[in-house]
């Protein structure tokens, strides 16, 4: 009776994976699905947001070329090209499901072909902050959702979003804390040895590791940072990443003299973020808005208290004063004064970092985790065969 009850889906599909570029976050998902024994075409909306650097997943996976160069931002001609690209890889490849996201891009091509079982997975601020930019951003993104069977979101407060936006049952909204690797992060002595190299023995060094792009707040972070080390002589600051705002965040650190004590690390590994979290007593993020953000994931798995903004995703992992501080996003006076209450506190920091290993421990486990994807698949590719009649359609198109 078990082999006949086995769900549909442990047969092998064919997956249309669409996302905005390729990342680290589009890699583990990747890999997983490729373990379970799916067939992957992989396409990409834009190629400015392929890391060219990320190795390829191995196996059964077929890389399509970027539906766009370059800006693909909804309503744009470059756009509504891409969607029609977007078309006709759905009619070539006939796949037996499509996973899609950003939901303005990859979800809302997909939304638009009109393809079905159709997994549209949010990217946090494709749900929290996109939307509420324009009346047409809106609309897009309700035209999507409600062109999902099922939509994947990574903490409650884009489930509730998503269920605003779609009106889809709460059947068909699977949170999924994306969680990380729970071997990987944890404390650890780091082989860097990079504050003996930068001269920053006996200082404290707060940490930003989200890239340098206006929703991430990096000169935010820069003007909080200043105001704290003219107050702070013993404080240094360690950002990793890279992104379109590189060269103002290099300007901002040259006219304000900070040279000596910021280091740009750029875009890092991820198989090394652990050696550069083991450096740093403080992990700070000045983004405006998050779901359940892998940066402070993986620094409060290697132990680390944390700063960060107050709403969102941000408010289910950390409770301020607890483990961690919160400030209101956009506030560079609020954010210098929470990260000199958290390096004036040692004890409050030691506690807040355990807490945080304990947390991610329980929650944010990605091995775990990551079996949700695979059950939705189990439940849209229930009937396999049906589906392919329905989508037969889109041959004539």
């Amino acid at each position: 009776m078990g082999a006949a009850a086995a769900p549909a889906a442990l047969e092998m599909a064919r997956i249309l994976y669409v996302t905005q570029g390729y990342c680290t976050h589009d890699r583990r998902f990747l890999e997983r699905i490729v373990e379970a024994g799916h067939e992957i075409w992989f396409v990409p909306c834009e190629a400015a947001s392929v890391q060219s650097d990320l190795p390829r997943v191995s196996g059964s996976i077929s890389w399509l070329p970027p539906l766009g160069r370059r800006g693909v931002a909804p309503g744009s001609s470059a756009w509504m090209a891409a969607a029609g690209r977007f078309r006709r890889v759905v009619n070539e490849v006939a796949p037996d499901l499509v996973n899609a996201g950003p939901i303005q891009t990859g979800g809302f091509f997909a939304a638009l072909a009109g393809f079905h079982p159709l997994l549209m997975m949010s990217w946090g601020s494709d749900v929290l902050f996109v939307p509420d930019q324009t009346v047409r951003l809106k609309g897009i993104t309700q035209f999507a959702l409600r062109r999902a069977d099922m939509v994947i979101a990574d903490c409650e407060a884009v489930c509730r979003r998503i269920a605003e936006f779609s009106g889809l049952r709460s059947g068909r909204i699977v949170t999924l804390p994306w969680g990380i690797d729970l071997e990987q992060f944890q404390p650890k002595v780091s082989a860097l040895q990079l504050r003996r190299r930068l001269g920053w023995e006996g200082c404290k060094v707060v940490i930003s590791t989200r890239s340098f792009e206006p929703i991430h707040g990096s000169l935010i972070f820069l003007e909080a940072v200043k105001r704290v080390l003219s107050h702070a002589s013993d404080v240094r600051i360690l950002m990793l990443g890279d992104g379109r705002l590189r060269k103002r965040v290099e300007t901002f650190i040259q006219e304000n003299e900070l040279a000596d004590k910021v280091y740009l690390a750029g875009r890092v590994p991820e198989e090394m973020m652990p050696d550069y979290f083991a450096e740093a007593n403080l992990y700070v993020s000045a983004t405006h808005c998050d779901g359940s953000s892998i940066s402070l994931l993986q620094a409060m798995g290697c132990g680390l208290p944390v700063v960060v903004t107050k709403g969102y995703g941000n408010n289910e992992w950390v409770t301020d004063g607890e483990n961690g501080w919160l400030y209101p996003a956009g506030d560079a006076s609020a954010l210098a004064a929470k990260i000199m209450q958290a390096l004036r506190d040692d004890a409050s920091r030691t506690v807040a970092g355990r807490a945080n290993m304990q947390i991610v421990r329980e929650r944010a486990n990605w091995s775990r985790n990551c079996s949700r994807v695979l059950e939705a698949y189990d439940k849209l590719l229930g009937n396999k065969s049906a589906g392919r009649m329905r989508n037969a359609q889109l041959q004539n198109w």
